[in-house]
């Protein structure tokens, strides 16, 4: 009885929530008006990348390019987006309705005709800066509306408001920038943390790197400069006026080049060889450096690190998974953003009320291993057919209906099979014994054999 009590009490209360919601339970408290780590709120939101407010200056997100011209670097990130624009995508249905597949053929047909791997390597440019901002540009197709054009936008051209929504910073609003439509600019994010619109990429983790590595070789390069002419050092005899000092001095700059000068008599001059001790080299700090750019970037150092001492095949698989790993991250991200926005701003147009699809990459491994259980699924349905239809070809022995049912039935493979399957097997049983065995195309692969099991008209 008291267990009753509670749970009507708990239904109750339950209706009651959903009558009377508070308005407290429908908000965010916690917003970006309130956030003590946001020192100076207005009307935007302002980027909180340590490093982009330290180091940045007037040059703001472009300090993050610079990190693309160096040659290891860039080729890490271009890597990484790379080991996701090979693979295929893909369009799935987001509903069993038929507007649903519909709506899945639709963007299908639209994504297809646009040039979709090039858009998703300029929204991966999110993966460096923490954001990247597409246009895009619609037009009407008969009774569709389609996306004809979408453009890469500088993120330095973009602010966002308390509501997240890109602001485009203009001439005559350089701080909050003017509102911009609904349906028009699609906002790829990674790194979001708190109130942070603006995304935290690997641009913060790799200024650092990429700064010393290049002031390494500009040390590295005096190096060479010294090594390869050394310096003179000239010694005047007491006396010499400033003049014949700035001469003497004149003079031995040009013997740098020269295969012969003349010095006055009683002038010495010694040659100063440049020299160091110890194994630490610049080429090892440079080393050092690209090292952390592809851990940070990829998540390996295969490239700079494993000499020839062995073991390069197994260290390459492991960070070859590495490298799928993210490009499984950055896909599911990519997905998550093209799905909320572009997609959904396509059913809007075109089939309001429809389940919005879902576009993604798929791993080749998956499938491929898709490819292997289908195969094996088949096969297993193949061997199943086959003792089915051994079985009743030996129950038509028994003219008895009971008979032959018990008879099927007595064998494990009977267990999957419906009564009214069954029954009809029994009723069929005779013609078992004389009819040959289907082959499965999807077994043998036979080309003669259509997808349902039946011989294609020639």
């Amino acid at each position: 009885m008291a267990r009753k009590n509670r749970k009507s009490k708990s239904a109750s209360f339950a209706g009651d929530a959903r009558k009377n919601l508070p308005t407290e339970a429908k908000t965010l408290i916690a917003n970006a008006s309130n956030d003590i780590t946001i020192p100076f709120f207005s009307g935007v939101l302002q980027n909180t990348d340590d490093t982009l407010i330290q180091q940045g200056g007037g040059k703001g997100l472009r300090i993050y390019d610079e990190i693309e011209r160096d040659t290891h670097a860039g080729a890490m990130l271009e890597k990484r987006k790379g080991a996701l624009i090979s693979r295929d995508w893909k369009v799935e249905p987001g509903g069993d309705r038929p507007i649903d597949k519909d709506a899945a053929d639709l963007v299908e047909e639209l994504i297809g005709a646009l040039p979709f791997d090039r858009i998703c390597k300029d929204l991966l440019d999110a993966t460096l800066k923490g954001f990247a901002v597409c246009e895009v540009v619609w037009a009407r197709d008969g009774a569709r509306i389609k996306p004809i054009k979408i453009k890469s936008i500088d993120q330095r051209r973009f602010a966002f408001g308390v509501d997240w929504r890109p602001r485009l910073l203009t001439w005559t609003s350089m701080m909050e920038g003017i509102a911009l439509p609904e349906r028009k600019f699609i906002v790829h994010r990674v790194g979001v943390k708190g109130e942070n619109p603006y995304g935290l990429g690997l641009g913060s983790r790799l200024f650092w790197p990429v700064l010393f590595k290049r002031e390494g070789i500009t040390f590295w390069l005096h190096f060479l400069e010294k090594f390869a002419g050394p310096t003179i050092v000239g010694k005047s005899p007491i006396g010499s006026l400033p003049e014949e000092q700035r001469r003497l001095l004149n003079t031995l700059t040009e013997a740098r080049t020269s295969s012969a000068i003349v010095v006055p008599i009683g002038t010495d001059a010694e040659f100063l060889e440049a020299s160091r001790s110890g194994s630490v080299s610049y080429e090892q700090f440079l080393n050092y450096w690209d090292r952390q750019i592809s851990i940070a970037t990829t998540g390996e150092t295969l490239t700079t690190q494993v000499g020839d001492s062995g073991g390069n095949r197994a260290l390459g698989e492991v960070h070859q998974e590495m490298l799928e790993l993210l490009a499984d991250g950055d896909g599911d991200l990519l997905s998550g953003t093209l799905t909320e926005q572009l997609l959904q701003w396509i059913i809007d147009y075109n089939l309001p009320g429809a389940a919005v699809p879902r576009i993604w990459r798929e791993r080749p491994e998956n499938q491929k291993a898709a490819a292997d259980t289908k195969k094996s699924q088949a096969e297993a349905d193949e061997a199943m057919a086959k003792a089915v239809r051994t079985i009743v070809a030996d129950a038509a022995r028994f003219e008895d209906d009971d008979v032959a049912r018990e008879f099927i039935l007595s064998f494990d493979v009977a267990a999957k099979l419906s009564d009214k399957t069954i029954d009809a097997l029994v009723a069929a049983r005779h013609a078992f014994r004389s009819a040959p065995a289907a082959p499965n195309p999807v077994v043998t692969g036979d080309p003669t054999f259509a997808a349902d099991g039946l011989k294609k008209k020639a």
